[in-house]
């Protein structure tokens, strides 16, 4: 049988990938769809249609969540009515989804989906493999399969990215050699189809098929080996110290821990977890017994550092509640304790539980009244009301004109409202403080048809004019929560500058004299007006820019006459002589100085630039200069 070509190979792997793919290849589609809309909003050409981020948001999700269902069906042989039902269930979902999401979603609808894609792409790892969860001891398959889908998403990566340099590279030389102009956005929508649907194919045509032939021994890659052992897990140890040096730091100074520290041990944990993940398979080499102490060390060392960052962010909630990060941080601590836990007793067996477990918490953490959102408004809630009866900040239940009625309430306080009312707005969640304000926090009915950035700012603004406190920007707000003092400083600025100084004894400075002088008269000259005390005065400039002229009015018949010229010209063609023609930019040692007399006047114009350009055939002049009008007596 004759061997097929490259192209016949392609096409033939891209039509198996669909037969096999087909709704995660729909997903993908319809993202690119979303994707190359949102290229064309962010260029300016369009406005954005209200269907562009549902549709993105769902093909993001429906790609994941499609894929692990046919990746289950496929492992466990579903019969065709199975996976009919289960695909025509996910369509549902995601056209729940895509109803339910605004057009413009904020901070809680963001979130939501982070989450969510969280817990699906952690279900692409354990779907084809939630038996192993009755199972006593790890097989080599899950790790394998794994090991699979992380070294094939890498490369789509690296072929998608060599792709977009050389693609763009040839619209460039298409540009420069051909001079063929592309459209503004062909640079956005060719990063967004290979990073959605090439990258995608890419993708699928490597999962594994043969579930069986992944149970089988295979050498383990040594670069992955020498990746882990020699770079990960050495970091793994520096930061250890650095975190037990930390530690050992508060016990001496008897001091609380600051909330950054919870980052670094969530970032050591997941590295840390990570490093053992990929070295796995070896645990039970007689050459490798080191990984087993390293792991069971490892895990009882994230015991203390899990105390530490419990107190870390116990302390925030103590002093200002839960919010949506708080929320995560600690559900991520009480998930690594249990992980912690589980694998000392196992002894390491059992990793299919780490993708399970989290993406089970995923997807608990971002609905329902156990969820991060309705936790966090909760709990601000509670802070409010603990608030205004401490203070005694209500009148009749409301906190309306509160601002005024306790003006002496303590910055601290003060910020911390601030701080609440944000919360609130930034969440479009003003209806839940309502109960606390008679007037009303609803959008007004002639907001509703504005952009969203107006409606927001009247969000954000509403709940400070109702009850009189002031909005703070983020660093005021810092340092009226930790009641730092203001920074005091004062600027004192001329709104208007002059266009001229009277210096004394008929000296006057001109301060801006250049070809973007105002128009004086119907002329189509442009110049500045002197009206001093010696006289009416004028500067012109002539359409070309070659010649500037002072003109004085007469008294009394209100003309006005030319009293003297400065050329341009002149000193355009010398520098051209002096410097080359052929030269664009120069930079000249010191400011050029014109002189002229005429009687009792004398002008000194300094030039700190000149450009002399040829346009439609004739020469065109502008300039910069300050200048020195003397009026003898």
């Amino acid at each position: 049988m004759p061997q097929l070509l490259p192209l016949q190979q392609v096409l033939t792997d891209a039509g198996r990938v669909a037969k096999r793919f087909p709704l995660p290849l729909l997903c993908a589609g319809a993202g690119c769809l979303a994707g190359c809309q949102v290229v064309t909003y962010l260029s300016g050409e369009a406005t954005q249609p209200a269907w562009t981020f549902p549709l993105l948001s769902a093909g993001l999700l429906g790609l994941p969540l499609t894929l692990a269902l046919a990746l289950a069906a496929e492992r466990y042989r579903w019969p065709v009515a199975g996976r009919g039902l289960a695909q025509a269930g996910a369509l549902a979902l995601l056209a729940g989804w895509y109803a339910l999401v605004p057009a413009l979603p904020g901070l809680v609808w963001n979130l939501r989906l982070a989450g969510l894609l969280l817990g699906l792409h952690l279900a692409v790892a354990a779907a084809p493999y939630l038996g192993e969860l009755r199972r006593g001891a790890d097989t080599p398959g899950f790790w394998r399969y794994n090991e699979t889908l992380l070294l094939r998403l890498l490369l789509a990566g690296l072929y998608a990215g060599v792709l977009f340099v050389g693609g763009a590279l040839a619209l460039v030389a298409g540009r420069q050699l051909f001079g063929w102009e592309p459209v503004s956005d062909v640079f956005g929508y060719l990063f967004v189809g290979l990073a959605s649907l090439f990258n995608t194919w890419f993708f699928l045509a490597g999962v594994p098929a043969d579930f069986a032939a992944l149970e089988r021994p295979a050498p383990y890659p040594k670069g992955l080996k020498v990746f882990t052992q020699f770079v990960l897990l050495p970091l793994v140890v520096l930061y250890l110290g650095i975190l037990y040096a930390y530690l050992g730091r508060i016990v001496v100074l008897r001091a609380l821990p600051q909330g950054w520290v919870s980052v670094l041990i969530l970032a050591l944990a997941a590295a840390g977890i990570l490093a053992l993940l990929l070295i796995h398979p070896l645990r039970h080499n007689p050459e490798n017994t080191w990984i087993r102490t390293f792991a069971r060390w490892f895990y009882r060392a994230l015991l203390p550092l899990l105390g530490l960052l419990a107190v870390a962010i116990g302390v925030r909630v103590y002093a200002y509640g839960l919010t949506e990060e708080r929320y995560f941080v600690l559900l991520l601590a009480a998930w690594l304790l249990g992980l912690v836990l589980y694998f000392l007793a196992r002894r390491g067996q059992g990793i299919i539980w780490i993708p399970v477990s989290l993406a089970g918490l995923a997807f608990l953490a971002v609905a329902g009244p156990w969820g991060a959102f309705a936790v966090a408004e909760r709990s601000q809630l509670g802070q409010l009301r603990e608030l205004t009866d401490r203070y005694h900040l209500l009148q009749n239940g409301h906190l309306d004109g509160a601002g005024a009625r306790v003006p002496a309430l303590p910055r601290p306080v003060r910020g911390r409202l601030a701080s609440l009312f944000t919360f609130f707005a930034e969440r479009d969640a003003l209806a839940r403080l309502q109960p606390q304000f008679a007037g009303s926090l609803a959008l007004p009915d002639s907001l509703r048809g504005q952009p969203y950035w107006e409606q927001a700012q009247w969000r954000r603004d509403r709940p400070f004019a109702l009850s009189g406190f002031e909005y703070l920007e983020a660093y005021e707000l810092q340092q009226a929560l930790h009641d730092a003092p203001d920074e005091q400083s004062t600027s004192y600025l001329v709104p208007h500058r002059p266009r001229y100084y009277a210096l004394g004894r008929g000296r006057y400075w001109l301060t801006d004299i250049s070809s973007l002088m105002e128009n004086l008269d119907s002329t189509g000259y442009v110049g500045l007006a002197l009206p001093v005390r010696e006289g009416s005065f004028r500067l012109l400039m002539t359409p070309t820019g070659d010649s500037l002229l002072l003109q004085q009015q007469q008294p009394a018949a209100g003309a006005w006459h030319t009293q003297l010229y400065l050329a341009l010209r002149p000193l355009a063609d010398s520098l051209a002589r002096h410097y080359g023609p052929r030269v664009k930019d120069i930079s000249l040692p010191a400011p050029v100085e014109l002189r002229a007399r005429a009687g009792r006047l004398h002008l000194h114009l300094f030039i700190s630039s000149l450009n002399q350009r040829a346009l439609d055939h004739r020469m065109q002049y502008a300039y910069t200069a300050e200048g020195l009008l003397e009026i003898k007596p």
